[in-house]
């Protein structure tokens, strides 16, 4: 299972805040550059780097960062948050972005959302089910919807969809580990979509748990930034 590491940002500094509550946002002292570097420099392939300013507070997307990040590294980014037109969508590829996820979008506008996957391929673009009680959440988790999240995929998975990211909102952030019900029914019901899941982890432990279930994809980030997971922990599971 591939490891995935989050890095939110906002006016060019690393934050986090948890299950989407502005109120609990924290700003953390490594910058998104060092981070980068360092998660780079113990094997991580991938970052999962959430534009906080532009899911949250509808500011301008920060693709002077994003173009900074993709220069410095050779990760992969998969960048998130406030993509709503396909003039953002095509700025985040230029600006270095190697996927963008979306899941504001595709509710909106479905026919939009699909003419992303055959502008950019459906390797690069990645549909975002963010839930509670399987229902999704939008506009930076803002919005609750009475859209069943199996069904929304089963919908996307009919017209091309191959990338998927399932959050729990109520774990994000929270340290209460991941909700592997819910992953087991997503794996049963769609088993040949490429699975991310995001969310809850507390610990390496819940790591290999995921990876137990056969998931493709975890992305750890409060874990992380709270102590639980170190640089030697993130280096030991990739070399093993």
């Amino acid at each position: 299972m591939n490891i995935i590491a989050s890095i939110y940002i906002r006016n060019n500094k690393t934050v986090r805040v948890k299950s989407g509550d502005l109120r609990t946002l924290k700003v953390y002292d490594d910058s998104p550059i060092d981070l980068l570097k360092k998660f780079e420099d113990v094997g991580v392939k991938e970052v999962y780097l959430v534009d906080l300013g532009s899911a949250k507070f509808l500011e301008k997307n920060n693709f002077i960062l994003l173009e900074i990040l993709s220069q410095f590294s050779k990760l992969k980014i998969n960048y998130s948050g406030g993509l709503r037109t396909m003039e953002q969508i095509g700025g985040a590829f230029v600006a270095g972005a190697n996927k963008v996820t979306l899941g504001t979008l595709p509710v909106y506008d479905k026919h939009q959302f699909i003419n992303c996957l055959m502008t950019w391929g459906n390797k690069k673009i990645v549909l975002a089910a963010d839930t509670i009680n399987s229902c999704l959440k939008i506009n930076g988790w803002k919005q609750k919807t009475k859209i069943n999240v199996f069904d929304h995929i089963a919908y996307f998975q009919s017209k091309g969809l191959l990338n998927i990211k399932v959050t729990d909102v109520t774990r994000d952030g929270t340290l209460k580990g991941p909700p592997l019900g819910m992953y087991k029914k997503i794996i049963k019901k769609f088993p040949n979509l490429n699975l991310t899941v995001g969310g809850g982890i507390r610990n390496l432990n819940d790591i290999y748990k995921l990876k137990e279930l056969g998931i493709q994809n975890a992305i750890f980030g409060q874990a992380f930034y709270e102590g639980n997971i170190s640089f030697d922990d993130v280096k030991n599971y990739i070399k093993n």
